[in-house]
């Protein structure tokens, strides 16, 4: 992803020198454009000009991530602000670095997501429960649904469009992009979609206001749903004819749900899963007479 960064110096070189630092470049990494040359000025006191360099560079996307989720995570401690005690929320802030900082070590983005959901409920769901904050179903859909598209938007993505509705109390989007950056909003096995999925739910207060979130990307978990059940039902039909256990590929819990869905619709056969998280797989059984 291109971003760029305008800075104002005495001098060309000071600015330059002041926005490799801030975005920890080198100058070979960069590209510069002078936007205003430095002036002295007449005899160094009137008509002085500070320079203004645009340095444009390529910021790895796990990295835009990063700072889009940091400033998202700063409104929403703005926010509050508003709702709680000074003094009370200083210490869930603190509680609430210390989970960030355990994610990291965490493979399973379900159990982070899980994890994440349940500090929520455990820390703030009474005082919501108390503060007419609450906002209803259609409110949280428009609100996560510019979320999102505000997110796309500030990660430099063009065109973006994002389509949904509402359903009983689940909010489904999905966010049309160019097809060709798809798999850069996805990510690795889907974390960076999953990430933002998680950052919406957290601002929009999805456990406490009692409403789920599904979001998409073109298409792809829609896509993805379909080719497990495909592999599942595969699956089945060999050991139909075989009558000998067939493991799946390994899935996280949501594809392991899809797929013991599919199995349970044949009578003569069975399934349970096995293995450690990340690499834990669902098992196809036939059932014995």
């Amino acid at each position: 992803m291109k971003r760029s960064i305008v800075k104002t110096a005495k001098t060309k070189d000071e600015a330059i020198n002041e926005a490799l630092k801030e975005i920890n470049k080198s100058i070979n990494e960069v590209d510069i454009e002078v936007i205003e040359e430095e002036s002295t000025g007449f005899l160094g006191l009137i008509g002085q000009k500070d320079a203004v360099v645009k340095i444009s560079y390529d910021e790895d996307i796990n990295e835009g991530i990063d700072s889009l989720m940091k400033e998202i995570e700063e409104d929403s401690k703005k926010e509050l602000e508003k709702e709680f005690d000074l003094e009370d929320l200083s210490e869930k802030i603190e509680e609430e670095n210390s989970f960030e900082d355990e994610l990291d070590e965490k493979e399973n983005l379900d159990e982070i997501n899980e994890s994440f959901e349940d500090l929520i409920e455990e820390d703030f769901e009474e005082e919501l429960e108390d503060s007419d904050q609450k906002e209803d179903e259609v409110s949280l859909y428009y609100k996560a649904k510019d979320l999102l598209e505000e997110i796309l938007i500030q990660m430099h993505f063009e065109d973006v469009k994002v389509i949904g509705n509402l359903e009983d109390n689940i909010i489904k989007l999905d966010a049309k992009i160019d097809p060709k950056d798809t798999g850069i909003v996805i990510g690795k096995n889907g974390r960076t979609l999953d990430a933002i999925e998680t950052v919406i739910r957290k601002i929009i207060k999805a456990r406490s206001n009692k409403v789920k979130l599904n979001i998409d990307i073109n298409n792809y978990k829609k896509r993805r749903d379909e080719k497990i059940v495909m592999l599942a039902d595969k699956a089945c039909k060999k050991v139909l004819k075989t009558r000998k256990s067939w493991n799946l590929k390994y899935m996280n819990s949501y594809e392991r749900r899809l797929a013991h869905e599919q199995i349970s619709k044949y009578d003569k056969l069975d399934s349970h899963s096995e293995g450690v998280e990340p690499k834990r797989y669902v098992v196809v059984d036939y059932k014995l007479d």
